[in-house]
């Protein structure tokens, strides 16, 4: 059950994790839900697993009992094996609960983010046909607005701050998978990628415990550490590099319902956590706010911040590594890779932004249309191979062949090249390479230049046809409170870029579109800048 009251959240030197990492790889075929266990097996019972807005608290054999209560729940209402539960919504208790429990009894859990619209959750229900859907009504009015209108009236004594719903959809059935099956899947992350149509990523229990256990060898969470946690467990990072991640270790996560960047300062400030990983546009906000504060945030007990989920610029990068005084950490991964495949971590990180060195284990190769790898230096499409690599999409063989090839490398979509120090750099996507007057060009590196302007916080570059061309359209937000001058800046840009990297419209926009995740919505910006150039073609 909960503890309410103060928790002792004091940061100690930080242990070494390879003891437990060895005793934890002794129990490889245990499920990813073991990881509380594990813990209480190492001697961190007692130890603070979950802290909460409010200051209650969970250990983790509070934890693992409420999982243990949820998944003989489930279980006694005939959730079998293979079935998938949708979970809509925020972080909280509930949700830890229900994913794990989900997961205990052999069933899928499909993590959704209660922001999301009613047409995407239904379409996302509609194409994994999950036999029972579990909201935390408890967490956000958007959970509660999509139970009133799915009419989700049951309950469950573990999960008491939420509501279920049964589904009796013909195709909720298990999916077929043998007795012996020693890769069955743990949970399902929805994304929709490059073609914009959702698509259900399979990740099984040896994905999670195979990336979790890299973490634990790689020390990027140590059992002492506190860990912010505001990122939504409905994604990939979120959920898998910051939660099970954190767990795996035994450390302890102030898992916070929203983001606000007022709770990060004041958590920072107060040396109440230790590691911090975040997405550019919190790092942004907190930024932002401690300009109006006033109020600067060194020193502090930071030990690792780290970023991810979206490119990072040289600018983000610097600014954010003055704010809290500790060099920035980042990487690079997708859903598809469980979401990891390369980070600095491991190595000092590089005064250039890069997506770091692959991750230990896992194969990382830059390779040419025909599958060859290329040297250092070469572009070419970025592509992973190993234990980290999903099962495939859900119901979707063809796409998973065009995922995954024969030789079983993940073809990524991105396009990227190794330095002389044999570190990983993202340049941009496939899809979204701009071809101007023969010329190809990335958005990446134009969005880098475009971000070193004062007063930018975030940009996007996308690419626009015109007869026989393709014109460069650049989307610009600035920082809280500034403007930006497109004169100055398109002299800045010329000055930066060859000439037919320079775009030929610069629009300011108070906000990009983004994703309840913070990734700016490219296809959305794209469509946009389509239909100027229909409109100004119109014209007379």
């Amino acid at each position: 059950m909960l503890v309410a009251g103060s928790v002792d959240l004091s940061i100690d030197s930080p242990a070494s994790a390879t003891a437990l990492e060895i005793n934890l790889e002794q129990s490889p075929m245990r499920g990813i839900d073991g990881l509380m266990a594990e813990a209480i097996e190492q001697g961190r019972g007692d130890h603070p697993a979950v802290v909460l807005d409010d200051g209650s608290a969970l250990t983790y054999r509070e934890l693992e009992a409420r999982v243990a209560a949820g998944a003989n729940e489930l279980a006694a209402l005939g959730l079998a094996r293979g079935e998938r539960v949708a979970l809509i919504g925020e972080n909280s208790a509930d949700m830890v609960v229900a994913l794990f429990a989900a997961m205990r009894t052999g069933a899928w859990a499909v993590p959704l983010n209660p922001r999301m619209s009613a047409a995407e959750i239904d379409g996302i229900c509609a194409h994994c046909e999950p036999r029972l859907a579990y909201l935390a009504t408890g967490s956000s009015a958007e959970a509660e607005a999509h139970a009133q209108r799915l009419g989700a009236a049951g309950a469950l004594h573990s999960l008491p701050q939420g509501r279920l719903l049964r589904s009796e959809l013909p195709g909720a059935q298990a999916e077929p998978a043998a007795a012996d099956d020693v890769d069955p899947v743990a949970l399902m992350i929805y994304t929709s990628g490059s073609t914009g149509t959702p698509k259900g990523v399979m990740l099984t229990h040896a994905n999670l415990r195979f990336v979790t256990g890299r973490s634990l060898h790689q020390e990027v969470l140590l059992p002492d550490d506190v860990l912010f946690h505001a990122l939504p467990i409905s994604h990939s990072f979120g959920l898998i590099t910051a939660l099970m991640g954190a767990l795996r270790a035994g450390a302890t996560i102030r898992l916070v319902e929203r983001f606000s960047a007022q709770v990060l300062g004041a958590a920072i400030a107060s040396g109440g956590v230790n590691v911090v990983m975040g997405v550019p546009a919190m790092y942004a906000r907190l930024h932002d706010w401690v300009q109006q504060q006033g109020r600067p945030l060194t020193p502090n007990r930071l030990r690792l911040a780290f970023i991810g989920g979206s490119l990072v610029d040289a600018t983000r990068k610097a600014q954010t590594e003055a704010l809290l005084g500790i060099r920035l950490h980042h990487g690079y991964g997708l859903s598809e890779s469980s979401p990891i495949a390369a980070r600095t971590i491991g190595h000092p990180p590089p005064a250039e932004v890069t997506a770091g060195w692959p991750v230990p284990g896992i194969e990382v190769e830059v390779q040419d249309p025909h599958g060859r790898s290329l040297p250092a230096g070469q572009p070419g499409e970025v592509c992973i191979r190993g234990r980290n690599v999903m099962k495939g999409y859900f119901r979707d063989p063809a796409q998973t062949a065009v995922a995954i090839d024969a030789r079983g490398w993940l073809h990524t979509g991105d396009i990227g090249c190794f330095g002389p120090a044999g570190d990983l750099s993202i340049v941009g996507r496939i899809k979204e390479m701009i071809i101007r007057g023969g010329f190809n060009v990335y958005p990446a590196e134009v969005e880098r230049a475009i971000a070193a302007f004062a007063d930018v916080a975030q940009c996007a570059v996308v690419g626009c046809a015109t007869d026989g061309d393709e014109e460069i359209v650049a989307y610009i937000e600035p920082a809280a409170g500034r403007q930006i001058d497109t004169q100055a800046l398109g002299s800045f840009l010329r000055e930066r870029l060859t000439p037919y990297k320079v775009p030929s419209r610069l629009i300011v926009m108070e906000h990009l579109p983004a994703s309840t995740t913070g990734k700016l919505l490219k296809a959305q910006l794209k469509n946009m800048a389509a239909a100027t150039a229909a409109a100004d073609r119109e014209r007379p």
